[in-house]
């Protein structure tokens, strides 16, 4: 809802959405780590996001509150986002990332000094550490125990090479939360890192669609806590593959997760390799098929066979 259209009040947006998930976790059966779809999750509904945003200063200043997914906001690649994987979505390396299917109660800044550089922060509940599932419930333990807080900040700069357009972000996380260490400890903190790449290989058509385009990602996080110490990935993405079909897409991505090398951390393999292809097939201007083909290497790094995977979306838009 724009608040200046319906109160007559410049600058503000409402959000609400619900979500309701029912259905087996195809990732229990691969055995991968990464998750092969970013929709597949143990059985959910509720109210999904709810939040209030209001922007100041011509658009320089934008504050943002509510119960959000972090990942709209960090973290993300652009053109990584017709992928069914998880990976693409936001590095695995980030520790109780408050994103599906778990947002969480949150106030974020964003700061635009010009029409390049950006830069955002992010307080957000976390409270899933403590074994709370945020996605379905309030406020109340963002406000009150457990008191644990995930925070986020990026910043980062939009550019143009040759007419066509980019971006390239650097973020930092910490939660505050218990965390168990591979030793046997405990670590009343986590932190990590992480670099994102986007970048259109052509100017935008008549349509401001680029036809093209690329991404890169990095995630660093401590290996004496997190069973993952790296993560890469990269892709490449195209809107149109067929000049007959101009509605379609296509897409091509690897995402590689390096596991924790530590005694305790129980991996009988080095990594993860995860490969998918799809082709969206436009059917209709309100029905979309995506067929996506995967292969998993050294699925969950527990010595299983490799895996392949098979995967038919629809996507209906009335």
């Amino acid at each position: 809802m724009d608040t200046a259209a319906v109160f007559g009040w410049p600058g503000g947006e409402f959000y609400v959405s619900a979500v309701d998930q029912d259905g087996e976790d195809g990732s229990v059966e691969a055995g991968d780590f990464q998750a092969y779809s970013n929709i597949d999750e143990r059985d959910f509904r509720g109210v999904y996001e709810v939040w209030y945003q209001h922007t100041l200063l011509d658009g320089r200043l934008r504050l943002k509150a509510g119960k959000l997914d972090a990942n709209s906001e960090f973290a993300y690649v652009d053109w990584g986002g017709g992928f069914i994987h998880s990976s693409p979505g936001f590095s695995p390396t980030i520790q109780a990332f408050p994103s599906y299917p778990d947002p969480a109660t949150s106030v974020n800044v964003f700061v635009y000094p010009d029409d390049r550089w950006y830069a955002g922060i992010g307080v957000y509940d976390g409270a899933t550490q403590a074994g709370i599932e945020t996605g379905t419930r309030g406020p109340s333990t963002f406000l009150g125990e457990p008191s644990d807080l995930f925070v986020i900040g990026e910043g980062g700069l939009r550019h143009e090479l040759g007419g066509a357009p980019g971006r390239v972000g650097l973020g930092a996380w910490r939660h505050s939360g218990d965390f168990g260490r591979f030793d046997g400890g405990r670590e009343d903190e986590a932190e990590g890192f992480y670099a994102v790449l986007d970048q259109a290989l052509a100017a935008p058509g008549p349509d401001g669609e680029a036809p093209v385009g690329v991404f890169a990602q990095y995630g660093w996080a401590d290996p004496e806590i997190s069973p993952v110490e790296h993560h890469a990935g990269a892709g490449i993405a195209w809107h149109g593959p067929l000049a007959a079909r101009p509605d379609d897409g296509a897409g091509l991505m690897a995402s590689y997760v390096r596991f924790s090398d530590e005694p305790g951390a129980g991996f009988a393999d080095d990594g993860e390799l995860a490969v998918e292809v799809y082709y969206d097939a436009r059917v209709t201007g309100w029905l979309g098929l995506k067929p996506v083909l995967q292969y998993i290497e050294n699925p969950g790094g527990q010595g299983l066979p490799d895996a392949w995977v098979g995967t038919l979306r629809m996507e209906l838009a009335l």
